[in-house]
């Protein structure tokens, strides 16, 4: 049977790496970088300045309810001063609930976000009459997610990805056992050296068969989900927790927490911050006096911040060991669904050179042709340098069309 593929009739393509307010997707720690660096940056600076967000949450960072629990973090710790009104930079999930849980105590609380929307990297957009999540996209580590029990308490629709059992193919025939193959590299590899240098010392060491699959391993599961080469990522990016923890989407998109989180806030939009002032009186911010301050900003955009004074030397030596994972994504829409379904939507392509290896099928959950690509890394510079929107998007749907095309060679075999 040949495979009849149809170009898309809409697509999304996201440029989260050129937003200045998000220089990228997500923190990532670089070489040399600790876990426990996250903690000390989310320690109170002289009772006046709070920083939170994903990057400062020492237990679970890169996910919508590390930025919530950090945002709560940050309030509790504000009502052991005597701050009676705070000012919040940014409206992301972070901000909403350091807002939220403070203004329900009774303090005077304004959020001021740079953007004219809420949500930050979290973005849910409308593609031919459908909300789609063009920023974050799963309720992660579902058990123990905060946001997961107000979507359980507000009814909304949720779907199960189970991230261990993708349809995949790879381009160069039968694809290996890839959890396998990286459970193997975790436990082998020497940690005490630099994450880059040691994978390659482990490849060296493999047969073919083994080389290749560990090759598949890292290019999904630390590149992918980092968003960056491996000479850029600490090795405890091994034991961060991300995803396959009972991960579930919202096929109506974020939009209804963060409108849910933000109901009732004085929340400020078209409101950048350039500089932050603050002494043993308070805290200045576009002209405006507080008793605090709690910063949300994604970590690229604090460090252009102007502090008055300077953060202390710790801190500013601390968010050096941090950068922003590069990814993107396209969703594109189809007048019908030409490429194999999947149990749960979720697809894995594996590439040489990788590209657009994860996908999540929304036809079933939306009833209509969607789908959701997402490219990281190196390969979002070989795939968005001076192409315009429509350009990426053919790309992808090319890459689709050799997934779906190895898919069916593997069941003819």
């Amino acid at each position: 049977m040949t495979l009849e593929i149809s170009p898309p009739v809409a697509w999304h393509v996201t440029h989260w790496c050129d937003d200045s307010y998000s220089q990228g997707a997500y923190s990532a720690l670089l070489p040399g970088g600790d876990i426990a660096l996250r903690r000390l940056l989310s320690t109170p600076v002289d009772g006046r300045l709070f920083l939170a967000g994903e990057a400062f949450n020492h237990d679970h960072s890169a996910m919508t309810h590390s930025a919530w629990d950090s945002g709560l973090r940050a309030a509790a710790a504000v009502t052991d001063t005597s701050a009676r009104k705070v000012i919040v930079i940014g409206a992301g999930f972070a901000g909403l609930a350091a807002a939220s849980t403070l203004q329900a105590l009774g303090l005077d609380v304004q959020v001021l976000e740079a953007r004219d929307r809420i949500g930050g990297r979290v973005h849910t957009a409308a593609l031919g009459g459908h909300a789609v999540d063009v920023g974050a996209a799963w309720l992660q580590q579902y058990e123990r997610n905060p946001l997961a029990r107000r979507a359980e308490q507000l009814n909304l629709q949720r779907r199960t990805t189970d991230f261990s059992q993708p349809l995949a193919a790879a381009w160069d025939g039968p694809l290996p056992d890839i959890n396998l193959a990286y459970e193997q590299l975790r436990q082998s590899i020497d940690r005490s050296q630099p994450l880059a240098l040691s994978i390659e010392r482990y490849l060296g060491n493999l047969t073919t068969a083994n080389r290749r699959a560990a090759a598949f391993a890292v290019d999904a599961n630390l590149i992918l989900e980092a968003g960056l080469p491996l000479t850029q990522l600490s090795a405890q990016v091994l034991d961060e927790e991300g995803v396959g923890h009972g991960d579930q989407f919202l096929p109506q998109g974020y939009r209804q927490l963060l409108d849910d989180a933000a109901y009732g806030l004085n929340i400020h939009l078209n409101h950048p911050v350039q500089q932050i002032s603050w002494d043993g009186q308070g805290v200045q911010i576009n002209g405006v006096a507080a008793d605090a301050c709690i910063c949300t900003v994604p970590v690229p955009v604090l460090k252009q911040l102007c502090f008055t004074p300077a953060l202390p030397a710790a801190y500013r030596q601390a968010l050096e060991s941090f950068t922003m994972g590069r990814l993107e994504k396209v969703v594109l829409q189809f007048e019908r669904r030409w490429w194999p379904a999947s149990g749960d939507g979720y697809l894995r392509w594996y590439d040489a050179p990788p590209n657009w290896g994860e996908w999540l099928d929304l036809t079933d959950a939306l009833g209509t042709p969607l789908i959701a690509g997402l490219i990281a890394g190196d390969a979002v510079e070989r795939h968005f340098a001076a192409k315009t929107d429509e350009q990426i998007a053919m790309e992808a749907c090319a890459k689709l069309a050799a997934w779906a095309c190895a898919i069916k060679r593997n069941n003819e075999l």
